[in-house]
């Protein structure tokens, strides 16, 4: 802080009753001062004062909520309130700027995104002399929105620093200059108006120059190619010339997929780092909590606030700051009420408008079709009893497929991270029997396409499920026993390791062939046996489809992939056991869910929309449904639930699961996801 101006609270310009006359030279040394602590910022107090929050406090105006005469709320066009909010966000954006990294921020609505992305904007177009200010959206009547702040925003500026529009066009570009008597034009600074469309023009930032760069509610589809697009242009010897700010709101996650690659990998992207308030491990972008809704805020001080002394300057900015317990309360009020009222979707909104955890943003009520909060109940039960899985490496000894345990780990993610290992290894959840008879297991398989991609997120799925199937009066439990998802650097990789989890368990493989490279893979090892042909049953669901292939199921039919959905949903949600009371009334029930042993596939439900890469839920679809085809045919056993499913559900967490399983479950390599 040292070399900034030190000033009190009676200096700033919102306080100011008298501007000098124009003509006056103490005009010109009155708005050189405001323009000083506007680029470099100051101190109040011993307290620093970023540039930003300066101009943004003093010199902007937006519509804000006032009293009028007659007790009712309206709006007036006047400085916007300074809240908690503001203070957090613009600090990050100063450190943002000094670090020279972007920053993406995720929250809450009402969190005023729009004003402080529209404000800072015009600052940047105000100030910086020959800069491209840039704002982008995904959608025009979002872009819209700021730009009409933007717009009424210049004109209330003081004339001193109100530029002429020397073009003046919102849907494409807007440059601010002097237009001269004799009718020339001289530009001073450029804002840009750029529409990603969704993520379908990816080329909309390329070739510019910015110095401030918006990229507005990047939950509505796809932007990181745009953005990695419009990177060489601020890209110096000396570090990142612009520090670009990525929003979302929690409701408005259409298309989520690379907003949640951002947000959870920002270290790969250079982007500022926040480590996560219930796990200081987890690292995210940052995340505007229900903690700061506008209902909570009470009436208080910046130097409350700050917890200054009595005597501190800071005492006299007023201030909104939110009340932690109220927010609290209000929100957890909210989910109960619409909980007890059976209203899911109301239910769900109201977590998304009000993130309590910042996974919360990412849920979707308009898509997700499976159960949402009993996913993430069966994930964390998961975590917290150290039961996901035993990562194996697989190989063939010349006498069949052989196992043998791993430190490599699988990929935990979703989505993928930059960073994240893809060669991951083969995980099991229970060890085949002896000799599997052929239909015992059967298996869904979600290939990828090329060996290698700098952008896709698409891994090679499969997933082993075990039928209920009577084998010398012993009974088996339908569920998912074995997964691989990967994808190695070379491909014959995958499909090795593919190939002889199918053979360990002695599968029947119903494969997705619109990619077809692995049913010839198959075929070309002579193990074509293990596939399953085209399934008749496919004409009960498409009637007139044309499409005639020798092995494996297709998803061009949306008849088809709502089949596939249904088999997952209804498998997850199916109540496998019921307990009573001595009346006879259940008192809990345990659904399908629990027999789900993978988190990651976990977090695909939890997170499913229908323009997402979901290939664990595919692959997983795929196998549930050539096991229901095969239960009329091959036979099906009855009587009671497999009681080892109770066992996670019990007191006693150390209990062991899956006891034939050759004890896979209390081995120190199962603690992958620590």
């Amino acid at each position: 802080m040292d070399g900034l101006q030190s000033i009190e609270y009676g200096d700033w310009f919102i306080n100011q009753k008298r501007v000098p006359s124009k003509d006056s030279e103490e005009y010109k040394e009155f708005y050189a001062f405001h323009k000083q602590l506007c680029m470099d910022g100051c101190t109040m107090g011993g307290v620093y004062i970023n540039p930003f929050l300066y101009w943004h406090l003093n010199f902007w105006n937006t519509e804000v909520d006032i009293i009028d005469d007659r007790g009712r709320i309206s709006q007036k066009y006047a400085n916007p309130y300074l809240r908690d909010n503001e203070w957090v966000i613009t600090n990050e954006i100063d450190r943002a700027q000094n670090e020279k990294k972007g920053l993406v921020i995720l929250g809450i609505r009402r969190l005023a995104k729009s004003v402080i992305e529209s404000s800072y904007i015009g600052w940047g177009a105000t100030f910086d002399e020959n800069s491209q200010n840039i704002i982008a959206g995904l959608n025009a009547p979002d872009i819209k929105l700021i730009t009409d702040k933007i717009d009424k925003g210049l004109n209330f500026l003081p004339e001193a620093w109100r530029w002429q529009r020397v073009e003046d066009n919102w849907k494409n570009q807007v440059t601010l200059g002097i237009k001269t008597k004799a009718g020339e034009r001289i530009p001073f600074s450029q804002i840009l108006i750029r529409n990603l469309d969704g993520g379908n023009n990816e080329e909309a930032i390329a070739g510019t120059k910015p110095r401030k760069l918006i990229i507005d509610e990047i939950g509505k589809g796809s932007f990181l190619r745009g953005l990695q697009a419009a990177t060489p242009g601020f890209t110096t010897p000396y570090g990142w010339g612009c520090s670009p700010i990525l929003t979302g709101t929690g409701g408005d996650m259409q298309n989520f997929m690379d907003a949640k690659s951002l947000m959870f990998d920002v270290e790969n992207f250079n982007f500022l780092e926040y480590k996560s308030a219930k796990d200081d491990q987890r690292i995210h972008g940052l995340f505007i909590s229900h903690k700061y809704r506008m209902e909570a805020k009470e009436d208080s001080t910046l130097g409350a606030f700050l917890e200054q002394p009595a005597d501190s300057e800071l005492h006299n900015v007023k201030m909104l700051v939110s009340n932690e317990e109220k927010a609290d309360k209000i929100t957890n009020d909210n989910l109960d009420r619409l909980k007890k009222a059976g209203d899911r979707l109301a239910y769900l909104k109201e977590k998304m408008y009000y993130p309590q955890e910042v996974d919360d943003i990412f849920l979707n009520e308009d898509t997700n079709i499976f159960d949402i909060e009993a996913s993430k109940r069966q994930k964390s039960r998961l975590l917290s009893q150290e039961r996901t899985g035993t990562p194996v490496i697989l190989y063939d000894d010349g006498q069949g497929v052989k196992h043998e345990f791993t430190d490599k780990m699988p990929i935990s993610n979703f989505p993928l991270k930059n960073s994240d290992n893809k060669e991951a290894p083969v995980v099991i959840y229970e060890f085949p029997i002896e000799s599997p008879p052929y239909g015992l297991y059967v298996a869904g398989i979600d290939p990828y396409r090329q060996g290698k991609s700098a952008y896709s997120s698409s891994l090679g799925s499969v997933y082993i499920y075990k039928r209920m199937h009577a084998i010398s009066g012993e009974k088996y439990q339908d569920m998912f026993v074995a997964s691989y998802c990967a994808r190695p650097e070379k491909k014959e990789t995958w499909e090795e390791q593919a190939r002889y989890l199918i053979k360990y368990y002695n599968a029947r493989a119903l494969c997705e062939n619109d990619e077809i490279s692995f049913i010839d893979y198959m075929i070309a090892k002579g193990d074509a046996h293990y596939l399953e042909r085209q399934p008749d049953w496919l004409k009960e669901i498409v009637p007139n489809t044309t499409v005639r292939r020798d092995y494996g199921i297709h998803r061009s039919s949306e008849k088809i992939r709502d089949f596939l959905h249904g088999c997952l949903k209804k498998y997850s949600e199916e109540v496998i056991h019921t307990e009573k009371d001595e009346d006879g009334n259940i008192k809990s029930e345990i659904k399908g869910m629990a027999k789900i042993f993978d988190p990651v596939l976990l977090e695909e439900m939890i997170q499913y929309n229908e323009s997402g890469n979901f290939d664990r839920i595919i692959a997983a679809e795929l196998a549930i449904a050539l096991a229901m085809k095969l239960d009329p045919i091959m036979g099906k056993i009855g009587g009671e639930q497999d009681v080892r499913i109770q066992s996670m559900f019990t007191k006693n967490k150390k209990k062991t699961l899956f006891t034939e399983s050759r004890s896979m479950f209390n081995t120190p390599k199962n603690k992958m996801f620590r």
